[in-house]
């Protein structure tokens, strides 16, 4: 009796010990296999889960940028896990350990109702990827029980195709048909007035226009007129760019041209265009800016003239007198803020 416990004893240490020299060589895995959702239909998308448990250690064979928390990605392709790779796609392949039991799992999206059949493969293979026999080698092949895709048509029992429906209205669409009404209602009121007053607003933007140009005009003779103080010019160019500047003015102000009119006519002209209608304080600044056209004619002609030594010198010379420059200067910039901003406007602008 003593003889046939030893023996036993020694049997099964024996097996045991033959099992682990030969555990880095199994050479098929027996484990569970589901799919969830357990009904699966055209189209939709499916999970095959088989799990197992072998002391290979399978992520040893794959690099490291494919595993990230216990989680090992494959490569399983259709081509390779199909016996028909028309029948579904693959879309993703992962390897979950815990210690030594592992699941693998398989997404697949079926394109055909009927069985499903998958090809044996080797699971070592797919793990180590594009990495080198750098360990070795394992023949661990894995055979997945077949998978039966349903048909829906079948499922539901519908011979013929159903009646049209009304189409369904979401929740408050109501509300929203009756706001979009009441837009597009005030959109072409508002269009309509638009077009009825459209002459009206093409006029107001057109004299708007008009104003702010004369604006810049006005703006940039000034500063035509203030730069003139600050060049070191003689008396004689200093009225000659004076009256360009001027006469450059007043053009574009009335749209006539002022160009070949003589300074001690410039007064008159304005006078002409505008009819006469204009207040007291704008007829004053036309005339002194009459004077000052008559004035740099003098300077601009009389220099060196028998006129020009007459006394008093102050009215005779041809030459400024000591701050006169500035003081036209100062005048004539008087003299476009009226013709801009004062009484002319009413009318003549």
């Amino acid at each position: 009796m003593k003889k046939n416990l030893c023996f036993i004893f020694g049997l099964c240490f024996f097996i045991q010990f033959f099992a682990a020299q030969n555990s880095n060589e199994n050479t098929a895995a027996f484990g569970t296999q589901v799919m969830v959702p357990r009904d699966v239909f055209i189209g939709d998308s499916g999970q095959i889960q088989y799990s197992f448990r072998t002391p290979v250690d399978f992520f040893s064979f794959a690099d490291s940028s494919m595993i990230k928390d216990e989680v090992l990605s494959l490569n399983l392709s259709s081509k390779e896990l199909l016996e028909n790779p028309d029948d579904c796609l693959v879309t993703k392949s992962v390897l979950v350990r815990n210690g030594v039991n592992y699941n693998l799992c398989i997404t697949i999206i079926p394109w055909k109702t009927g069985t499903i059949k998958f090809k044996e493969f080797n699971l070592e293979k797919f793990c180590r990827g594009q990495k080198k026999n750098e360990v070795e080698s394992v023949d661990f092949k894995i055979q997945l029980a077949p998978v039966t895709i349903l048909s829906l048509v079948e499922k539901l029992e519908v011979k013929n195709l159903k009646s049209p429906q009304a189409p369904l209205l979401l929740p408050n669409t109501n509300y929203f048909l009756w706001i979009a009404l009441f837009l597009v209602a005030g959109f072409f009121s508002l269009s309509c007035i638009v077009l009825i007053r459209l002459p009206h607003i093409l006029k107001k933007l057109k004299f708007l226009r008009e104003q702010f140009e004369l604006y810049r005009n006005a703006k940039r003779t000034k500063k035509k007129l203030s730069m003139l103080l600050k060049k070191k010019i003689d008396d004689k160019d200093f009225c000659e760019k004076w009256q360009l500047a001027m006469r450059e003015y007043l053009e574009f102000r009335f749209a006539v041209s002022f160009c070949s009119v003589p300074g001690k006519n410039v007064g008159a002209k304005i006078f002409d265009i505008t009819s006469g209608l204009v207040g007291e304080k704008v007829c004053e600044a036309i005339e002194s800016l009459s004077c000052f056209f008559v004035r740099t004619d003098y300077i601009r002609f009389a220099s060196g003239s028998i006129d020009s030594k007459l006394l008093p010198a102050e009215t005779h010379q041809a030459l400024f007198v000591k701050n006169e420059k500035k003081s036209m200067i100062v005048e004539t910039c008087k003299i476009i803020d009226l013709l801009e901003k004062g009484e002319s406007n009413k009318n003549f602008a």
